[in-house]
Parts: C-alpha cells; structure tokens; sequence
C-alpha cells in the first residue's frame, strides 16, 4: 500500500468539508422551506415607503420565486405609481440582463419568471434603486446569494452610491455572512419588522 501525502490527505478534506457560504446557504434554505416567509404585504409598505424608492422613477426588482419573498404586489405598486420597473433575465453565462415589466412573465431559467423576449432592454446603470434577493446579510451590508453570482457581476455596471435593497425574515440578518472581493455590498435591509442600514445596525 501507498501512504498518500500530507498534501493530498489535507485536499480531500477540503473536498469533504463544505465551504462556509455552501454550508450556510443549506442551512438558511432549509429553514425558508421548512418555515414562513415575511408578510409579502408588509415588505411592500416598508418597501414603498423607503425614500429612495418614494423619488425612484426606475426600479430593478425582480420576481419572488416560491423560497423567496413574494414581490407580486410590490411590483404591482411600484408600476401603479408610474414607476419603469425592471426584472432580471439570467444568461447562459449566469450574468443578467434586465428587461421593462409591462405586466407579463414568462418561464426563464432555473425555475424564474421574467418578461418576454419582446420586452425592451433596458441597461441596469438606469435604475435608481435595486432591489436584489437574498438568503442573509449581515451588520456590514454583506449579503449571501444562491451561489451563481449573478448579481455580483451585474452591479458591477452600476454607479455604487445606487440603493441596493435586500428582502429577507429578521432571522436572516446574521452577525457575519462570508464574504469575498467581488461581493457587492446591500445598503438597505427589509424585513417584516424593521427596515434597516447596515452603518446603523
């Protein structure tokens, strides 16, 4: 028999262990599926009534899949008041594009819903305040995601003073989500409770 090396002994126990953001991720959905998500109706209120958004004429939002926050009738509002709306359409390279809601979604990838293709492309560098999902975010604003990415990359084409808002339940508000260079941090959190900034947390 061939003793492995040191070397390769400590690789396959990196394989092994799950990384802190899989690890957490797990956890955090786990406990959405196996709990109840916050007041659709009351993220709305605190969500329009959020100054930023009150002077927002262009929003990017996106559309609550079953894991997540429902935003119907937060997307319903912000149209109602005039408001251009913009949701997400992933890429095959996981980056987004962002097209006009005008009312109607269809199927996109991995279970979203978004508008049609005959929708107009808008650029997201045009919206003034953002609207992102999330499993958790912590006292400095960072903030976990599914795993993909996407939205790191796509608000790297944004001014960073732009408003970025996270809908999550008070439990997922955590102390230290991990965290990498890339990561773009949210500036408003909203929950069932309480609307927060991560400088005043």
């Amino acid at each position: 028999m061939t003793a492995s090396s040191p070397g390769a002994s400590a690789a396959g126990a990196a394989e092994e262990r799950p990384r802190p953001k899989i690890a957490l991720r797990r956890r955090l959905l786990a406990l959405r599926r196996a709990g109840v998500l916050p007041d659709p109706a009351v993220l709305t209120e605190r969500v329009l009534a959020l100054p930023e958004v009150a002077r927002a004429t262009c929003v990017a939002a996106y559309v609550g899949m079953t894991d997540e926050p429902d935003t119907t009738e937060l997307l319903a509002r912000l149209r109602a008041r005039g408001v251009r709306v913009l949701l997400p359409v992933v890429r095959a390279d996981l980056d987004l594009d962002f097209r006009e809601f005008g009312g109607t979604l269809v199927p996109g990838a991995m279970g979203t819903r978004e508008p049609p293709p005959s929708a107009t492309h808008v650029e997201l560098g045009e919206a003034q305040v953002i609207i992102v999902p999330a499993l958790a975010a912590d006292e400095a604003g960072n903030r976990l995601g599914r795993g993909g990415g996407s939205y790191d990359r796509a608000l790297t084409r944004t001014a960073p003073a732009t408003p970025v808002i996270a809908l999550l339940h008070d439990r997922e508000i955590l102390g230290d989500v991990p965290a990498e260079a890339h990561d773009r941090r949210v500036t408003i959190i909203v929950t069932q409770s309480r609307t927060v900034r991560p400088a005043s947390l």
